[in-house]
């Protein structure tokens, strides 16, 4: 009688520590997933007409989330101070005022976004892609060279009216180092010098009602091509309101879609 005791007690004893184990491993790799979560890096394309604020959210989020931001713009400038072979090709299209090819655009976004597919920063593309050909060749980079980065595509949903309004109203500062951007219902620009340091404040000459239409229109024509490139991959476009909102606003809703 004592000895089927003493077995049984060994029985469940055993059962609690064969439990004991599979809720630790489970605990376990809970916790690596949850690191593996944690360590998920992004690339992100934003969608939107000139003036819905990709820039200012771009900023923000590599002053306050430590993001990585890819301006084409700023890479093309770069280039051409630097009197790269890429720079020397940019430089003679855009003296002659040709459009830059996209095989020349994809070449210099690889080798930019290739040097930091080591880095632990999640990333913006700032007016990359523009073209349904960019698009194509950038899933090709991130499959062939960034398998570690999840791709996502945000729209900054907001009136056509109400940018044109927004840009209309926009100024910016003439300091090249400087070039801070207002608009003219703020009373701290009253005086059309730069708060921050003292310059003039100048209206750029594309943010003129006739040039904003004919932006809007170009905008329009290649962001349903990307859009309908998207869809034809499967992936989604997750949509963020941006109308009437601030920055500070448009930001924290942006975060929670992270």
């Amino acid at each position: 009688m004592l000895k089927g005791k003493i077995l049984l007690s060994t029985v469940v004893l055993g059962l609690i520590f064969l439990s004991g184990c599979f809720i630790f491993n489970d605990s376990t790799e809970n916790r690596g997933k949850q690191k593996e979560m944690a360590k998920e890096k992004m690339i992100f394309t934003f969608l939107g007409a000139p003036g819905s604020g990709k820039g200012t959210l771009a900023q923000r989020c590599a002053n306050n989330l430590g993001f990585e931001v890819l301006s084409t713009g700023d890479l093309f400038r770069q280039h051409i101070s630097n009197k790269t072979n890429i720079g020397k090709k940019l430089n003679e299209y855009m003296e002659k005022g040709q459009l830059v090819p996209d095989e020349l655009v994809v070449k210099m976004v690889k080798e930019w976004l290739t040097s930091r597919s080591d880095s632990d920063k999640s990333i913006i593309l700032d007016g990359f892609p523009r073209t349904s050909l960019q698009a194509k060749k950038l899933l090709e980079i991130i499959q062939q060279d960034m398998p570690n980065y999840v791709f996502k595509i945000v729209k900054l949903e907001i009136p056509q009216e109400e940018i044109s309004q927004r840009l209309v109203n926009r100024r910016v500062c003439s300091n090249k180092r400087c070039q801070a951007i207002y608009n003219t219902s703020m009373p701290e620009i009253s005086s059309g010098k730069c708060p921050k340091c003292g310059a003039e404040l100048l209206q750029r000459k594309d943010d003129t009602p006739e040039v904003i239409a004919d932006r809007f229109e170009v905008y329009n024509k290649h962001e349903k091509e990307l859009i309908n490139f998207y869809e034809s991959e499967g992936l989604e476009i997750e949509k963020l309101n941006v109308s009437q909102k601030t920055p500070d606003i448009i930001f924290q809703d942006f975060k929670k879609m992270l």
